[in-house]
């Protein structure tokens, strides 16, 4: 749902909007207490004594626009709240203003009046949230201690009403190390009494030089590359609740390669993390690299119907995409192998025109003789010189020809020896009769990656995008050199190639701090080339908590991928088990830290493209995946008992096979914290963990039997120590009960 801004009321300048929901968990069970609903504000609801317990407000939409230009932003929100009561209510309408920005306008009209609003300053708006705190013994109001405040009363709220809230704040976006950095305000997870009807964010980038990085680590969101100069990022769900603030990196080109680090380093003395983005800069712009592209699609009988229809759409797109320097094949087969050139042709139109034709008139009968489809690509005459791509599309196991996959992956690496450097290959794997873990170890074994595609996906607009990523190469066969620090444990740990209108995502690990210099080199156009960054590595840095998550996340997706391939190790099941803990992540070994009944009512049903199940519905069912469904299939549900982790990681086909690869593959390549992972009892706060127990949030790394001094939430000793140490304020807001260290000491809240 898209909003409706001449809706708005107006008035000497344009009114925008906002508001976000906070309700359940503020309400308790507390009796004459204010109820509360939020967004970034929060409304603050009074009972009276005729109606002392209102059910809170509810929040219908939050749309968010940005526009930013020259590094400033103006950000317009849009909010509606609902009233579900039988009678009308009177509220409050509190915004925490973020870091450096100021509040342009704001609009909430009242039977045709303008409701006058105030601004406060930090001190002020601490003694708000402190007085809150006080009366309803919810520290979660705690998040917003040090921020300016934006205040105005809102009377009345209809009965079954709605009043619909608009402000706008303009915002510096801050620059470091050549990032530039733009923060929304989205973590409300702990207040919203229900799930959003729509949350929408748009941001509009707006700049005087070519945009080179653009990332988004906290959201899956859609980049759109309007043209050099301007980006559009677009974030939409419906029914859900946000937990994290939606941040955006970006950068500006300063050279043909544009290289930025976001380091990560909670403790002294430990090693830091760090994530590295790499992309063309567009100032002085680097050639294309010409490839060698060959597509080997699966038409046996198994394909018959709707899959041979989107296989065949979804070669005549990427036939009809190459580029004019590329050469290619397309190679078809059942039981036996049909190649169209037999050899790597050039792009022509009248050679892509044929192609086409071939591609059209594939029909689905035979068997699946994947071994010599593969022999045949793979005998084909690459390039050193150019980019070398195999696109493997199948829906099934291999029955004509060789059919032991062990096999057929030695055949596969025999033939590719020769041209080990410039070839890669990327299977799709279409339905739950592929070999998943064949698959895996294909793409594992030549520099490639596989895609795993459900029968009620798009299989052409998986391939398409897939495709459009790889069209235009420009530094291939990357290595990575740093001077002046030690690097380790990168991830991934074989560098992808970097195409046009891509970037290059690193995590990794270092060692030694300072002034450091990084050099990518590669081949760009065939030829070899050197790119290089002077980047400052700190000795302390915990303000970017997402770069060691999703660095463990993609990490822990390796060795599951290592422990599905090659079988259980003891020292990389230690790893997983010690990250999993370490950064909240659920995995098969640490599923003790999933809420087994938060699992069943979240788990999303299989069809849903973007949502591979948890490892908790994944560990609840029987070997062969005979009960997986959609929805809420668990232990208790399926009537079976949870599957153990090395069963269901060697799973190779079926739904279990497929699903499970599907999962650490989505792991190994996370780009957002968003799907790194399903824990629902950790939350990392200022670079420190913290595991839910009971209802005890417990900082990971405090002894068992170590004394606390209680604080009790409210108190004037609780508010002296959040004004001895600010940073306090979100560890605080995890709940009533927290255990946590400051200056050496542990402390336990309590009620």
């Amino acid at each position: 749902m898209k909003t409706n801004r001449s809706n708005l009321p107006t008035g000497p300048t344009r009114r925008s909007v906002h508001g976000l929901a906070l309700s359940g968990a503020v309400l308790l069970a507390l009796a004459l207490l204010p109820s509360i609903t939020s967004a970034d504000g929060l409304v603050v609801v009074h009972p009276t004594p005729e109606f002392p317990h209102p059910t809170a407000l509810a929040v219908q939409y939050h749309h968010v626009d940005v526009r930013i230009r020259d590094s400033v932003a103006r950000v317009q929100i849009d909010q509606i709240f609902h009233n579900l009561n039988d009678r009308e209510l009177e509220g409050e309408y509190l915004f925490p203003v973020p870091d450096g920005a100021a509040v342009s306008d704001f609009a909430l009209y009242v039977d045709g009046e303008p409701v006058h609003a105030e601004a406060m300053d930090a001190d002020r708006a601490r003694q708000i949230y402190e007085g809150l705190v006080r009366q309803w013994r919810d520290p979660a109001l705690l998040e917003y201690v040090g921020r300016e405040v934006f205040r105005a009363r809102i009377f009345p709220f209809p009965a079954h009403g709605d009043r619909r809230v608009a402000l706008d704040y303009d915002q510096v976006v801050a620059r470091e190390g050549g990032l530039y950095r733009f923060v929304y305000p989205l973590s409300t997870e702990k207040f919203s009494s229900r799930p959003l009807e729509s949350a929408y964010v748009k941001i509009v980038l707006e700049t005087d030089r070519p945009i080179s990085n653009a990332y988004c680590p906290t959201h899956h969101v859609d980049i759109e590359r309007i043209d050099r100069r301007h980006l559009r990022v677009t974030w939409e769900e419906n029914g859900v609740t946000p937990d994290r603030d939606l941040v955006l990196y970006y950068s500006l080109a300063e050279g043909p390669m544009d290289i930025r680090v976001v380091p990560y380093r909670p403790d002294d003395g430990a090693d830091g993390y760090f994530m590295l983005l790499a992309a063309p800069g567009g100032v002085d712009e680097l050639p294309t690299t010409p490839k060698d592209v060959v597509f080997v699609v699966d038409h046996s009988g198994s394909m018959r119907g709707t899959k041979i229809e989107q296989a065949r759409d979804a070669l005549v797109y990427c036939l009809q995409h190459l580029s004019p320097g590329d050469r290619f094949e397309v190679i078809a087969f059942s039981t036996s192998v049909d190649a169209f050139a037999g050899r790597l042709t050039p792009a022509s139109r009248r050679e892509v025109r044929s192609a086409l034709d071939f591609a059209r008139d594939l029909t689905a009968d035979g068997g699946t003789n994947i071994a010599e489809a593969l022999d045949t690509a793979l005998d084909l005459s690459f390039s050193p010189e150019r980019a070398g791509y195999v696109i493997f599309l199948t829906d099934g196991l291999p029955t004509e020809g060789e059919t032991d996959p062990s096999r057929i992956l030695a055949q596969v690496a025999r033939r590719s020896e020769i041209d080990r450097g410039c070839v890669r290959i990327f299977p799709f794997g279409l339905g739950y009769d592929v070999n998943a873990v064949f698959l895996d170890q294909l793409a594992a074994e030549n520099s490639g990656g596989p895609t795993y595609v459900r029968e009620t996906e798009n299989l052409p607009a998986r391939v398409r995008t897939f495709y459009d990523q790889i069209a235009e190469p420009v530094l291939t066969d990357v290595r990575l050199r740093v001077d002046g620090a030690r690097l380790h444990d990168l991830q991934p740990a074989s560098i992808p190639d970097v195409f046009r209108g891509g970037q290059l995502i690193l995590f990794g690990r270092y060692r030694g701090s300072g002034p450091v210099e990084i050099r990518l080199t590669g081949r760009v156009a065939g030829r070899p080339r050197s790119f290089q960054a002077s980047v400052d590595l700190p000795a302390r840095d915990d303000e970017s908590a997402f770069v060691g998550r999703l660095w463990a996340t993609r990490r822990v997706g390796a060795m599951l991928r290592t422990i599905r391939l090659h079988g259980e190790e003891p020292e990389l099941v230690a790893e997983i088990k010690d990250l999993g803990v370490r950064f909240g992540l659920a995995t098969p070994y640490t599923s003790f830290l999933v809420d087994e009944d938060a699992i069943r009512e979240q788990t999303r049903p299989l069809a849903d493209a973007d949502n591979a199940p948890t490892w908790g519905a994944l560990r609840a069912l029987p070997n062969g995946g005979a009960h997986l469904r959609g929805g809420r299939g668990g232990a208790k549900d399926s009537g079976a008992p949870p599957m153990a982790p090395a069963p269901m990681l060697s799973a190779s086909s079926g739904r279990v096979g497929f699903e499970v690869s599907k999962k650490v593959e989505a792991m190994a390549r996370a780009e957002s914290e968003e799907r790194a992972s399903d824990a629902v009892a950790v939350r990392i706060v200022n670079g420190k963990t913290f595991r839910r127990e009971a209802e005890v949030w417990r900082q990971i790394n405090c002894p068992k039997d170590v004394r606390t001094t209680k604080v009790k939430v409210g108190s004037d000793e609780y508010f002296e120590l959040l004004a001895a140490h600010g940073e306090l304020g979100p560890v605080l807001a995890l709940g009533e009960r927290v255990v946590f260290q400051v200056g050496g000491q542990w402390f336990e809240t309590v009620s």
